[in-house]
């Protein structure tokens, strides 16, 4: 049943209720006094102790206060005569007692009833002990493999660097962290990982970026943060380090690479050949979008060189240009890099362009806002050089999660677009190029009039140049089906009044082309 330590001075009435307690089956030590009592507790662990008030060398009182230090889980019940209540009292006051027995026992039978509820409160608040540490065990396990599983949230599948999500924002919270130091960024990917692919199949491809992947881990260790961005496309985070200094990291993974080989499934050494983009925040800024593409556009200089080489991006690209044209002569690079990533993105900024251009005139609008327009048409898609290839030329329907990565676009093109004059009808026409007449659209779901005009100005050009344009996967839509395509948009997608203009002018335009013909 359970072990109970019994303390009483008074010898017979210490024996008959031990009696009394071995009877009910419980395991039962005797002792004369508290010291007695105090010394057995600390040679062995009871369940229950049964203690006088009164008794020589060591008193209920100091044995009850012994006995919480040594065992705080045990039992007591103390026993007391009528001119002790008082002790028995200061006793309860403590919180320490769970009963207490009038001597005499009228009826011993008393001393079983009390200590029968003694022994299942230990035995219930022991099992509340261990479903507690269960349940703490239980608690650290579920957050363990909660951990785990935002670990993995954050990680790319196949080479467990950081994805594209967590490696930006990353990024983000870096620059936030250490605003004062220098930070640069490397951009990196495979020259002729297709082939790669076509010849030895995608297994064999998926090794070769898990090889890369190790590399990076290799050569940049704990100094650098590393994620994979899409495809073969890859960053590394370097802090506190200087643009330099990580054109030298860039060659030591090179050389690692040189020097630790792929080996192709035919046995031979396959050559991994990297082209790096850098850029640091000294000549880049301190925004992560910007200092994303400068090493974007660094990496674009290095492949259209022939690739295998590390570029740094500089400053010298305003070099030779008033300072007041400087960010155009900067975002005129950015163009250009983003030609070379994706041949249609800047061909359809300029047809987004014209076609803007011809609403604002005929809507007769200031000269002014003509060159804010004809600037924001050329950039309104700038952010697509954040966007992974794999993802922006994409030959079919992209996934949700792609297409949440492209919509971030938009963003990505407001944060770098900063500091150009009139900038805030830009802003208007950049960032709300994708909101619809009905507040369907992204990034802010703005609807109707709320939409400032040349955002929806934009979105007409917008969706008229890709209707148009050829892709490679696809041809584009004749002149006339398109303008159907609007007009059947008006009042959901764009604004009817702009919608109808728009259609007025192209088919005015398309005529007279016709009679010129």
């Amino acid at each position: 049943m359970a072990k109970v330590l019994l303390a009483d001075d008074e010898e017979a009435l210490r024996l008959m209720l031990g009696r009394q307690l071995r009877r009910g089956g419980h395991e039962v030590t005797l002792a004369e006094d508290g010291q007695m009592a105090l010394e057995l507790l600390q040679q062995g662990v009871y369940d229950l102790v049964v203690s006088d008030m009164k008794m020589p060398r060591l008193d209920g009182m100091g044995l009850l206060e012994a006995a919480h230090k040594l065992t705080p889980e045990t039992e007591f019940i103390i026993l007391t005569g009528h001119g002790s209540m008082e002790n028995a009292v200061e006793a309860f006051k403590t919180g320490r007692v769970f009963d207490y027995l009038l001597k005499p026992l009228e009826d011993i039978r008393e001393l079983d009833a009390v200590v029968a509820r003694a022994v299942e409160r230990r035995q219930l608040r022991s099992e509340n002990g261990r479903l507690v540490t269960e349940l703490q065990v239980r608690i650290e396990e579920l957050e363990a493999a909660k951990a785990q599983l935002a670990d993995l949230a954050e990680r790319d599948g196949l080479t467990g660097l950081y994805n594209h999500k967590t490696i930006h924002h990353r990024l983000e919270e870096l620059l936030e962290t250490i605003p004062d130091d220098t930070v640069s960024v490397m951009m990196l990917d495979m020259d002729g990982f297709k082939l790669i692919n076509d010849t030895y199949g995608h297994p064999t491809g998926d090794k070769v970026l898990r090889h890369l992947a190790r590399a990076l881990e290799a050569v940049c260790g704990a100094k650098g943060i590393l994620g994979r961005c899409g495809g073969d496309e890859f960053m590394v985070i370097l802090p506190t380090t200087t643009g330099v200094e990580a054109q030298g990291v860039a060659n030591e993974i090179k050389h690692y690479l040189s020097l630790n080989p792929f080996t192709s499934p035919d046995g031979g050494n396959l050559p991994v050949r990297l082209c790096f983009g850098v850029a640091d925040t000294r000549t880049a800024g301190c925004s992560a979008p910007n200092l994303v593409t400068a090493a974007d556009t660094a990496l674009y200089e290095g492949k259209s060189h022939g690739g295998d080489q590390v570029t740094l991006h500089l400053s010298h690209i305003l070099e030779d240009v008033d300072p007041s044209h400087g960010k155009f002569q900067v975002l005129d690079g950015l163009v250009t890099a983003i030609d070379r990533k994706d041949h249609y993105t800047k061909r359809h900024s300029e047809d987004v362009t014209g076609y803007a251009l011809k609403l604002v005139n005929a809507l007769g609008l200031s000269g002014e806002t003509l060159d804010a327009v004809r600037v924001a048409g050329l950039l309104h898609d700038i952010g697509k050089i954040g966007v992974p290839d794999s993802i922006l030329r994409k030959p079919g329907k992209l996934t949700a999660e792609e297409y949440e990565v492209m919509k971030g676009h938009v963003t990505l093109s407001m944060l770098i677009i900063h500091g150009l004059p009139r900038l805030n009808d830009i802003l208007d026409a950049v960032s709300h190029h994708h909101e619809r007449w009905d507040g369907k659209g992204y990034p802010s779901g703005v609807s109707g009039e709320e939409i400032p005009l040349l955002g929806r100005v934009m979105a007409v050009a917008d969706a008229f140049s890709a209707m148009t344009l050829d892709r490679p996967y696809r041809s584009g839509m004749p002149i006339e089906a398109a303008l159907e395509e609007i007009e059947r948009g008006a009042g959901t997608q764009f604004d009817p009044q702009l919608a109808e203009l728009f259609v007025q002018i192209i088919r005015t335009q398309e005529a007279l082309h016709q009679q010129a013909a």
